[in-house]
């Protein structure tokens, strides 16, 4: 079925010679050419995560139309930072994506720590200068789309009550956590969680255009430099997401690795290169300024929080074909609670006095 697929994407996107580059846990991907330009051709999976994909336009064209959003907007900020050409086509016979080949993925495992440091300085940069452009989109949130309104955020209201709302659930969270594992009880966990929150409400000003997902197979290099692809964009509390990227760096990815989403990346073996990477965005990202650099740290701490929480939630549930593919048996997933636990302490530990500091003047 996917080589009928391939063929009916190459006559209609008007391409040729498709040398096929791997997949992801979403799409299958091909080299492809149009007169001498490389382009990248992504087909939808039928199965994704051990279930089958059912067609959903306005799901399709959410999540291509951010894409194209995205793309536009960091190059605006960055030239070349991403892919320059985009086009997507949305249908139940075929659907497809075409863009810009821009070269392989970053090898963590081969490059220096120089290298490793520097491409995360370089990511942390361009995040920070796409944040600067305006999106033009109403609502916030994850991307909806619908024939009679195009491309918006899901939510509407208050911004700044919904974020109110979600910090009072770190907060409830983390007494859940407390309650059923007393090892997470810790007072200077629980003064820099309160921080945080503080920090958040006093940084916040409105929602911008963000991406979730710039995990190591979505950052490539070729001649032209650095390229982000694949984004998973929202409309957010920027901070937020790049506290996302630190988590992401400094535990998440290590944490799971074993798992079947993550093990071909064998990132337990490369554990010191993402902290490096992580280190290298943050000081990108923050411009050597320590205020915003303690906010990203304080949304790290809610992002690790929630990790821990997730976790935690999960084994009191049936797990589903896909939950195991991300997350493992309840037994993997139970046995990570006490390094996210140690972890939720060492980080508040090291950034509780920079937390203090920039807490708002009474």
């Amino acid at each position: 079925m996917i080589e009928v697929k391939l063929q009916a994407a190459l006559v209609h996107a008007g391409v040729n010679r498709a040398s096929f580059l791997g997949e992801g846990a979403w799409h299958y991907a091909w080299k492809v050419c149009r007169e001498e330009k490389k382009l990248v051709l992504r087909i939808p999976k039928a199965i994704a995560y051990g279930k089958s994909v059912s067609f959903d336009e306005e799901a399709f064209k959410a999540e291509y139309a951010g894409t194209e959003l995205y793309y536009w907007a960091v190059n605006k900020a960055q030239k070349g930072a991403a892919p320059d050409f985009f086009k997507f086509h949305v249908s139940s016979e075929l659907t497809y994506t075409l863009e810009t080949f821009r070269g392989k993925q970053i090898d963590l495992h081969s490059m220096t720590e120089k290298a490793a440091f520097q491409i995360g300085s370089k990511v942390g940069s361009i995040q920070r200068k796409t944040e600067d452009i305006p999106h033009g989109l109403s609502g916030f949130g994850y991307l909806t789309w619908s024939e009679e309104n195009g491309l918006k955020g899901t939510l509407n209201g208050d911004v700044h009550e919904f974020l109110k709302e979600e910090s009072k659930e770190h907060l409830a969270d983390y007494q859940t956590l407390c309650l059923a594992h007393p090892k997470f009880e810790d007072s200077v966990v629980s003064k820099a969680l309160q921080l945080a929150v503080t920090s958040r409400k006093k940084a916040f000003t409105k929602p911008q255009l963000v991406n979730q997902d710039a995990s190591p197979e979505n950052i490539l290099i070729d001649e032209n430099g650095l390229c982000l692809i694949d984004p998973y964009p929202s409309i957010y509390y920027s901070r937020g997401m790049a506290g996302n990227f630190m988590n992401l760096y400094e535990t998440f990815f290590i944490a799971l690795s074993d798992t079947p989403r993550y093990s071909r990346h064998q990132f337990s073996t490369c554990a010191a290169k993402l902290k490096l990477v992580a280190q290298g965005y943050i000081t990108g990202y923050s411009a050597g300024n320590r205020q915003i650099a303690s906010e990203v740290r304080g949304e790290q701490l809610l992002q690790l929080l929630e990790t821990a929480y997730s976790h935690f939630c999960l084994l009191s549930e049936d797990l589903a074909e896909e939950t195991k593919i991300r997350y493992g048996s309840k037994e993997e997933i139970e046995a990570r609670l006490p390094v996210f636990c140690e972890e939720l302490k060492d980080l508040a530990s090291s950034q509780i006095d920079e937390l203090l500091y920039f807490q708002p003047k009474k």
